[in-house]
C-alpha cells in the first residue's frame, strides 16, 4: 500500500512537471497492485486526478486515466 501511495506521489510530481505519460504510468501502477485498499488509493489519488483533469483532460491518455479512476470509484 505504501508503494502504491508513493507511486501516486511520483505521478503528481510528473504531472506538475508536464509529463503526462509518466504521471499516468505511476497512477496506473498504483492501481494495479494486488494488495491495495481501493478507497484509500482513490482518496490519495485525488490530487493526481485533479491535476490530470485540469491540465490534460483533453488528451486521450489523460481522459483514459480519468475514466479508469471513475470506473474504479463506482465499483468500490
Amino acid at each position: 500500500m505504501r508503494m502504491a501511495e508513493a507511486r501516486i506521489t511520483l505521478g503528481v510530481v510528473a504531472a506538475r512537471q508536464g509529463d503526462l505519460d509518466q504521471a499516468v504510468n505511476c497512477g496506473e501502477w498504483a492501481l494495479k497492485g494486488d494488495r491495495r485498499s481501493l478507497p484509500s488509493l482513490l482518496m490519495v489519488g485525488r490530487e493526481l486526478a485533479a491535476i490530470v483533469n485540469r491540465d490534460f483532460a483533453a488528451e486521450p491518455t489523460g481522459r483514459e486515466y480519468l475514466d479508469h479512476l471513475t470506473a474504479l470509484a463506482r465499483t468500490s
